[in-house]
C-alpha cells in the first residue's frame, strides 16, 4: 500500500523505487487463506513490513492475481484491504497515514483511506477529511470532506515569510 507491497520497481508515493523482489514480512495472531478465492487474511495485531514501509492494523486481507501456473506465494498482489486501527508509515518514513480502513489496488496504484477521520501527516503538516485517495502513479492526492466535517489542513512554511500575511 502506497509504496508498500507493490509489483517490483513500482514508484512509491515518495517517488522512490521499491527494490525488485523486495520481501514482505507479515506477522499476526492468525492467518486464514482461500486458494480458490485467491486471498489470504491476517488477523490480530497485524504488522506488515517491506523496505522502510510499515502497515499495522487489526486485519489485512491480500487478494492475488491468478497465478498462471505459479504458486500462490509468487503471484502478484491484486488488492489489499487493511481494517481496524490502520496505520501506514510510508517508505523512507516521509509521511504517516491513519484510518479505520485502507484499500490498495495494485493495477491502478490507488490507495483509499476511509473510516473514522483519515489523516496524513508529514513533519508537522497534516491534512484530514472523510476520505483520502492517493493516486501513486500520478503523485496526486484528493481529500474529501462531508456535510458534517470539512477537509482540515495545517501547513507550516519555512523561514519568516508566510502564505497569508
Amino acid at each position: 500500500m502506497a509504496g508498500f507491497v507493490v509489483d517490483a520497481a513500482e514508484t512509491t508515493g515518495t517517488n522512490e523505487k521499491v527494490s525488485a523482489g523486495s520481501p514482505v514480512h507479515i506477522t499476526s495472531n492468525r492467518v486464514n487463506s482461500d486458494q480458490k478465492g485467491r486471498w489470504v487474511e491476517f488477523t490480530g495485531n497485524v504488522k506488515a513490513t517491506q523496505d522502510d514501509g510499515v502497515i499495522t492494523a487489526d486485519s489485512l486481507k491480500v487478494y492475488y492475481k491468478p497465478s498462471g501456473g505459479r504458486s500462490a506465494t509468487t503471484s502478484a498482489i491484486e488488492k489489499m484491504i487493511a481494517q481496524g486501527n490502520v496505520k501506514i508509515i510510508f517508505d523512507n518514513r516521509s509521511k504517516t497515514a491513519i484510518a479505520q480502513k485502507a484499500v490498495y489496488t495494485a493495477n491502478d496504484k490507488v490507495l483509499v483511506l476511509s473510516g473514522g477521520t483519515p489523516k496524513i501527516w508529514s513533519d508537522k503538516n497534516v491534512i484530514q477529511g472523510k476520505k483520502i485517495t492517493l493516486f501513486q502513479g500520478e503523485n496526486r492526492t484528493v481529500v474529501e470532506g462531508s456535510k458534517q466535517k470539512q477537509v482540515e489542513a495545517t501547513f507550516y512554511t519555512e523561514g519568516e515569510g508566510g502564505i497569508i500575511k
